[in-house]
C-alpha cells in the first residue's frame, strides 16, 4: 500500500495502473525498490469468506508486479538490514544474496501468527494466515464431513465432526462464523444425523470475547453464537492437544480433529535481525510522523509499528497509548508514509497522524455480522452489509473490487460453492491381484503339437496341390499326430451319445414313418442363378447338403416337437472344410433318395404278340 503511494508521486508515476503523465516535478523521490518474499499482496480482511467459498481466493490478491509498474520488485527475504551503513541483505530464491543501497527505507514486515507453548498444538493445528491456507482449511473441514458420513463407528463420528477454533478475537469468530455457516448448509447435502452432530467450539483464554468492541456488543455477540449452536468456552485454557485430545485445565477433556488457530499475532521475526529499536510488544517505535526514533531516513506504518495514539490518552505507566493493528490505521498510515517521505526528500515540513477510530467491523456468516460505529451498535443484516462495505472500499485496485462484487452476486443468486477438490484423505484401493484358474480337462482334447521356434515359420501359407517338404526344426508330416476329421457324406453316422436328449434312434429316410416325411420342394419354386455358370444364394441353400442322420420314433406313436416347432434342423457344409448349423423350412430337394424303378408289364391282348 506504502509503494503504490510512493509510485503515484515519482515523474511520470502511475495510479491504479493509468499513466499520471509528467507527475510531481518537484519530488525527490529518483527510484523504488520493492523486497517482499511473495509477488502478490493479500487483503486479509477477506479471507474467512474465501475459505467459506464466497469469494474466488485469487481476487484476494493483487499481483506486485502489475501494479507497481515503475518500481523495481525483488521476490526475496530481507537477510539482514544494517542501518549504520545504509546496506540490505537479501535472500533470493535461487539461494543466491543481493546487496542494496538505499537512502530512504521504509520498514513494514506486517506480523506473523503467534505461536502458544501447548504440547501438540504445532503438529495438529491449522495456520489460517494466506490465501494457500485458507483453501487448506475449505478442503479439510469438507474432507471431514465425507469421512463422518462413510464410517460406522459413533466415537469417529464425533470425533471428525468436532471443529475448534482457538482465539475469540475478531479474526478467530470471523473464521469460526463462516465455516460454521458453510458446514451446516454443506451438510444438507449428507444424511440427517450429520448436520445433527456438527460441533463448533471456540477457546477463549480471556474472560470474554472480542476485546476490540464493548462488552456490551460483544455479550450480544456471545448470545447469538449460543443460539447458532456454537460452545463458547471463556477462561478456558488449554493444557495439551497431544493425538487430537483437547486437555483443558479444569479437566474437560473432548475429541477433535480441526484445530483452527486464530489467536492473534506478532510482529514479523524480521524486526530482530535489525538494528532498530523496539517496544516490549516486539514493534517499532516511532514518532506521529512515522519517522523510527533517532532515525530520521527510517520510516515504518502498518501492524508492525508502534504509531503513538494522539486521541487516547497515555497510560498509566506514561507511555503513550499506540494505534491498535487493524485496516483502518493501516491504508491511512500509508498514505501519509508517501507523503512524508517526499518532504523529507524534498526539504518541507512534515505532518503527524492523527486518526479517531471509527469503529470496527466484523463478518459472522451469511447474513450475520457485529458493527460498532461510535455509539452505534448493531448486529446481524445492517452489520454484515457495513461490513463488506467498508472492506470494499479499502481493497486495492478497482478490477479486483469489481470481481469480489461480482463473487457475492454470484454466490448470492446460485449459492455457494460447496466441494473439496484439492484434499485426497481417502485409502488408496489395493491393486487386484488375478486369482489362477485350475486346468480344466477339456471335451475334446487335441493332441498337442511340438513347439517350432519364430525363425522357422514362413510367413506365407504353401498353394493347394503344391509338394511341401519338411521345415527346418519340425517333424515330417507322417511322424506329427494330425486333428480328426468329421465324416464324410458317404461314411456311416456315429453312434448317438446315451443322453436324455437322444431319446429317438437315429435312421435313414427310407425308414423314417411316413409322417416325418416331406414332400420335395417343386423346381418352380427353386430360384435359379442369375448368372449362367454361378449359382446364386438363395439357389444354393435351397439345394443345401442332405443331413448324415435323421431322427425317427421307436414306436409308431408321432414324435415330440422340439422349440423350433416343425422347422428342421440341418448341418450343410459351406465350401471345403468350413461347416454352419442352419434352419430350412423344409428338407433340401436331393434329400429324399430317389424311388426304386417299377417295371411294368402290358397285359397281352388280342393281337398282341
Amino acid at each position: 500500500m506504502a509503494a503504490r503511494a510512493l509510485q503515484a508521486r515519482l515523474p511520470g508515476g502511475t495510479r491504479g495502473g493509468r499513466h499520471l503523465g509528467a507527475g510531481d516535478a518537484g519530488s525527490g523521490i529518483a527510484g523504488i525498490t520493492v523486497i517482499d518474499p511473495q509477488a502478490h499482496m493479500t487483503y486479509q480482511p477477506f479471507l474467512p469468506e474465501a475459505a467459506a467459498g464466497a469469494i474466488e481466493p485469487r481476487h484476494l490478491t493483487v499481483p506486485l508486479r502489475r501494479v507497481l509498474r515503475r518500481c523495481d520488485v525483488i521476490t526475496g527475504s530481507v537477510a539482514a538490514v544494517d542501518d549504520s551503513s545504509r546496506r540490505v541483505v537479501v535472500s533470493l530464491p535461487d539461494g543466491g544474496t543481493r546487496e542494496l543501497t538505499y537512502d530512504v527505507l521504509v520498514v513494514s514486515p506486517g506480523t506473523a501468527p503467534r505461536r502458544l507453548p501447548i504440547p501438540g498444538l504445532d503438529d495438529r493445528a491449522l495456520p489460517f494466515r494466506s490465501v494457500t491456507d485458507a483453501l487448506a482449511l475449505r478442503e479439510h473441514v469438507l474432507s471431514r464431513l465425507d469421512a463422518a458420513a462413510s464410517t460406522t463407528d459413533l466415537a469417529e463420528r464425533r470425533r471428525l465432526l468436532t471443529f475448534t477454533v482457538i482465539g475469540g478475537g475478531f479474526a478467530g469468530l470471523e473464521v469460526l462464523g463462516e465455516l460454521e455457516d458453510m458446514t451446516r448448509r454443506a451438510a444438507r447435502h449428507q444424511p440427517a444425523y450429520i448436520g445433527e452432530e456438527v460441533r463448533w467450539v471456540v477457546l477463549e483464554a480471556a474472560g470474554r470475547i472480542m476485546p476490540e468492541v464493548t462488552p456490551a456488543l460483544a455479550a450480544r455477540v456471545h448470545a447469538q453464537l449460543l443460539r447458532r449452536g456454537i460452545e463458547v468456552r471463556v477462561g478456558a485454557k488449554i493444557s495439551s492437544v497431544e493425538g487430537g485430545q483437547v486437555v483443558l485445565a479444569g479437566g474437560t477433556t473432548f475429541a477433535t480433529d480441526t484445530i483452527v488457530v486464530a489467536a492473534g499475532s506478532v510482529p514479523n521475526p524480521l524486526l530482530e535481525r535489525t538494528d532498530l529499536p523496539l517496544d516490549a510488544r516486539g514493534r517499532v517505535r516511532c514518532a506521529t510522523t512515522l519517522q523510527v526514533r533517532d532515525r530520521a531516513h527510517v520510516f515504518t506504518a502498518g501492524d508492525c509499528a508502534a504509531v503513538p495514539d494522539v486521541t487516547v490518552p497515555s497510560t498509566r505507566t506514561g507511555e503513550p497509548a499506540t494505534t491498535a493493528p487493524t485496516a483502518q490505521h493501516a491504508v491511512r498510515q500509508a498514505r501519509l508514509l508517501a507523503r512524508n517521505v517526499d518532504a523529507f526528500l524534498s526539504g518541507r515540513l512534515l505532518r503527524g497522524y492523527r486518526h479517531k477510530n471509527a469503529g470496527a467491523v466484523a463478518g459472522l456468516g451469511r447474513r450475520r455480522g457485529a458493527a460498532q460505529i461510535g455509539p452505534l451498535r448493531m448486529t446481524g443484516w445492517p452489520a454484515f452489509v457495513l461490513h463488506r462495505a467498508y472492506h470494499l472500499w479499502a481493497m486495492p485496485t478497482a478490477d479486483r473490487t469489481v470481481r469480489i462484487a461480482l463473487d457475492w452476486l454470484v454466490s448470492g443468486l446460485l449459492g455457494r460453492d460447496l466441494v473439496a477438490v484439492g484434499r485426497r484423505d481417502a485409502a488408496p484401493c489395493p491393486t487386484p491381484t488375478r486369482r489362477r484358474r485350475s486346468p480344466r480337462a477339456s471335451r475334446r482334447t487335441r493332441p498337442e503339437r511340438p513347439a517350432s521356434s519364430p525363425s522357422s515359420r514362413s510367413p506365407a501359407a504353401p498353394r493347394r496341390g503344391a509338394p511341401t517338404r519338411p521345415r527346418p526344426g519340425r517333424a515330417p508330416s507322417s511322424a506329427r499326430p494330425r486333428p480328426t476329421r468329421l465324416p464324410s457324406r458317404s461314411a456311416a453316422p456315429p453312434t448317438p451319445r446315451a443322453s436324455r436328449r437322444s431319446r429317438w434312434p437315429r435312421c435313414s429316410r427310407a425308414t423314417s414313418p411316413p409322417w416325418t416325411r416331406r414332400r420335395t420342394p417343386s423346381r418352380s419354386r427353386t430360384r435359379r442363378s442369375r448368372s449362367p455358370g454361378r449359382a446364386s444364394r438363395s439357389s444354393t441353400r435351397s439345394r443345401g447338403t442332405p443331413p448324415t442322420a435323421i431322427r425317427c420314433p421307436r414306436s409308431a406313436s408321432p414324435p415330440r416337437r422340439s422349440r423350433s416347432g416343425s422347422r428342421w434342423t440341418t448341418r450343410a457344409r459351406r465350401g471345403p472344410s468350413a461347416s454352419r448349423t442352419r434352419r430350412s423350412r423344409r428338407p433340401p430337394a436331393t434329400s429324399r433318395p430317389p424311388a426304386p424303378a417299377r417295371r411294368t408289364r402290358r397285359r397281352a391282348g388280342p393281337g398282341t404278340p
